[in-house]
């Protein structure tokens, strides 16, 4: 096992990202956030012979499909459970620029898979 926490940057344009994970046991805590922060979506993930993601979303909302891939990918690289929260907002987002935060919030997810490993 790797580092105890981590904390990683990207900019996406219209929004600055940050992924904050902490080991909690042997599992991990993340936050991933931008523009104007909050908690949007929570999405539990964890691996038992294949990894699943469970989501709670605040209506309205659709940070529930970053939470969602993000609990899937964690899980099943490090086969461990994870709880992500997700919480990225840009007032009226072009269709590009949400496109531009997707990759950008994935891009950190797997930076942040590998400084676990």
């Amino acid at each position: 096992m790797s580092h105890g926490h981590v904390v990683l940057t990207r900019n996406a344009g219209s929004a600055d990202l940050r992924v904050d994970a902490t080991r909690v046991g042997k599992d991990l805590l993340v936050t991933l956030v931008g523009g104007k922060a909050h908690v949007g979506a929570v999405a539990l993930g964890g691996f038992h012979r294949r990894s699943y993601a469970s989501v709670l979303t605040v209506p309205n909302h659709r940070d529930d499909i970053i939470a969602k891939e993000a609990a899937l990918r964690i899980s099943k690289e490090l086969r461990q459970s994870c709880v992500v929260v997700v919480g990225i907002h840009v007032h009226d987002a072009s269709e590009g620029q949400v496109t531009e935060i997707v990759d950008a919030s994935f891009s950190l997810v797997n930076e942040l898979i590998e400084a676990f490993k």
